[in-house]
């Protein structure tokens, strides 16, 4: 088949997501990636875009054609190869690049597939961006043109971590069960967190993209419970568990109990607080109303903005207010300067809360 195949309902408020093959084709993928350089370039973005892939068995197919058409669109790719989301949005910075493209299928099984996009950094594609992608490529409006190039980057991982761990080095020896459920983490958060001193009780760290215990998603029981008989026959001090791309974060403590993310987001609401006084951070709208109510943070003058779900209106209310930080309850947190950049990034928070 050489016509396009793409299904119109993939394209969603703040990313695009279909089952790979059912709902789009590779030239469907195709049809994307053109219509993504020539909004870039209706857009008078600079004509150049950071790319990344996570670790299925499907992904390298798509992110090659994705790229191809970027590169008939006239986009100059910088492939940063096999990465999570919170790297690619890193490298968007670290690479000077103003627009970015992450192939990723984030905590979802196998057979879906998604692209994670932006152009104004550390933000990604909203309402108005997808709505106006979409029309670019269901009318088959986008536009080849001369002057495309592909440049492969083979250093942002190493440059990610680091941008992480900085300097710091824990001073009591905390005993943490990573879990990545085989995903794409997998490649980074070990790393990460024996880089700061942390001893690491590893738990399904080996990239396997069938996911042969189950699906990285730290939301589902399957993987917190995994994560509290791992702190419990372990005897750990908690249990940090990230998502298939790396840009959301759960937590088990020492009693094997979850702690929800909106929770987490109090605590270190309250710790920011501390040495950042009067800060003002966001919440959605799921989250519990301590943001607003708890006496420490009042007392510390923190001021709390509830906002819509979803990790593209929270990254944009976080820069519009020149939050702190944000906190959403499925477990993406924004953590903006000069803590993080603004993007949700499961290994950023996993630093901060070891500190």
């Amino acid at each position: 088949m050489n016509e396009p195949m793409i299904t119109p309902t993939g394209f969603r408020e703040y990313d695009v997501r279909w089952k790979y093959p059912d709902d789009i084709n590779l030239q469907g993928i195709t049809a994307l990636g053109l219509g993504l350089g020539t909004q870039m370039y209706l857009r008078n973005i600079e004509p150049i875009i950071a790319v990344g892939n996570d670790y299925r068995s499907y992904s390298l197919d798509i992110k090659n054609a994705l790229m191809l058409a970027l590169m008939q669109a006239a986009i100059h790719v910088k492939d940063i190869g096999a990465a999570v989301s919170p790297m690619a949005y890193f490298s968007q910075f670290y690479l000077d690049a103003p627009a970015v493209a992450m192939k990723t299928a984030s905590h979802n099984p196998n057979v879906w597939t998604s692209v994670k996009m932006g152009f104004e950094r550390p933000l990604t594609h909203g309402p108005d961006e997808m709505n106006g992608l979409r029309d670019i490529v269901l009318t088959g409006n986008g536009k080849p043109r001369e002057g495309g190039k592909y440049e492969r980057i083979n250093n942002v991982g190493e440059a990610y971590i680091q941008d992480l761990v900085g300097d710091f080095k824990m001073t009591r020896k905390l005993r943490i069960v990573c879990a990545t459920g085989n995903g794409t983490a997998s490649a980074f958060a070990p790393q990460v967190l024996e880089r700061i001193g942390v001893e690491v009780i590893p738990s399904h760290n080996k990239l396997d993209y069938i996911f042969p215990h189950y699906n990285p998603n730290p939301k589902a029981m399957e993987m917190l419970h995994d994560m509290s008989n791992s702190v419990i026959n372990s005897g750990a001090d908690l249990a940090l568990g990230f998502d298939g791309d790396g840009d959301r974060c759960g937590v088990v403590d020492n009693l094997g109990q979850e702690i929800f993310a909106d929770k987490i987001g109090v605590i270190m609401a309250h710790d920011l607080s501390k040495i950042y006084p009067n800060s003002t951070f966001v919440a959605d709208v799921k989250s519990t109303g301590l943001f607003s109510s708890d006496p420490e943070l009042l007392a510390l003058g923190a001021k709390t903005d509830y906002w819509k779900t979803g990790h593209s209106h929270m990254k944009r209310r976080v820069k519009k207010l020149g939050a702190l930080a944000g906190f959403g309850k499925s477990g993406h947190y924004f953590l903006a300067e000069p803590i993080g950049r603004g993007y949700d990034c499961g290994m950023r928070v996993a630093v901060e809360l070891c500190k």
